[in-house]
């Protein structure tokens, strides 16, 4: 009797194994785009922020190398 009640959670437990295996194969692939979609936008934003940092530090030494080139054409 003992061993029919063991038979029957093993069996029981495959099954519901099974059915949430399937229920996640159809679960993944939705879930699986929305987090490749959130790691584009992310990958956007911090391309975008090192452009824009990139710039910043060319115009900063831009403004840098005038006022350093005013400086020395002064002192002449």
């Amino acid at each position: 009797m003992m061993m029919m009640r063991f038979a029957g959670c093993v069996s029981l437990v495959g099954i519901l194994g099974f059915i949430i295996l399937e229920a996640l194969k159809i679960l993944m692939i939705p879930i699986t785009a929305w987090v490749m979609g959130l790691l584009a936008v992310a990958l956007k934003i911090v391309l975008l922020a090192l452009t824009v940092l990139v710039v910043l530090a060319a115009i900063g030494v831009g403004v840098f190398a005038y006022k350093r080139s005013q400086e020395a054409s002064a002192e002449i």
